[in-house]
């Protein structure tokens, strides 16, 4: 069960970037990527640089946080962010939570590429349109749904590394 959300997170992680290149001609240049009252587009960018944005932010990020969070038993000898670190690092039970802390790490990986994944799928919506113009209703479920997400991931490794007994 541990090995699923690192599966998840990698092919997550091509997706997202398949789905960035692939979408490349398929986006207006320059692309509508700042978007004010009403949800019509005020700035952008060159569609090149946009992509290379996206891809700068939708891989690297996740990866950064999921190399954080994953090394920190490596990086600390007993991570004290974690509930009840002294208890789930102790060195009987050091690499099982260090691997469950690695399963957690990509859920939240996961979680960050999703919503990647979703904004530049209603960028692409909105620069469809002329002018173009942000499904604002779809962009703020995204967000909530995203905070929502990370509230979950957040109560669940906290009950997860809480003390047994």
């Amino acid at each position: 069960m541990l090995m699923l959300p690192r599966i998840a997170f990698v092919v997550l992680l091509v997706l997202v970037t398949t789905m960035l290149i692939a979408s490349h001609g398929m986006l207006p240049n320059p692309v509508a990527t700042h978007f004010g009252t009403g949800g019509f587009a005020n700035g952008g960018m060159s569609r090149d640089g946009y992509i290379l944005f996206m891809l700068a932010f939708a891989v690297p990020l996740p990866l950064l946080v999921v190399t954080v969070l994953g090394a920190l038993p490596a990086i600390a000898h007993s991570p004290r962010n974690i509930p009840n670190h002294a208890y789930w690092f102790a060195p009987e039970r050091r690499d099982a939570s260090a691997a469950r802390l690695l399963s957690y790490a990509c859920v939240a990986g996961c979680i960050m590429v999703g919503f990647f994944a979703g904004m530049h799928w209603l960028l692409m919506a909105a620069n469809a349109d002329r002018p173009p113009r942000l499904n604002e209703p779809a962009f703020f479920a995204l967000l909530v749904a995203f905070l929502i997400c990370l509230a979950i991931w957040i109560v669940v490794m906290r009950r997860m590394f809480a003390r047994p007994g």
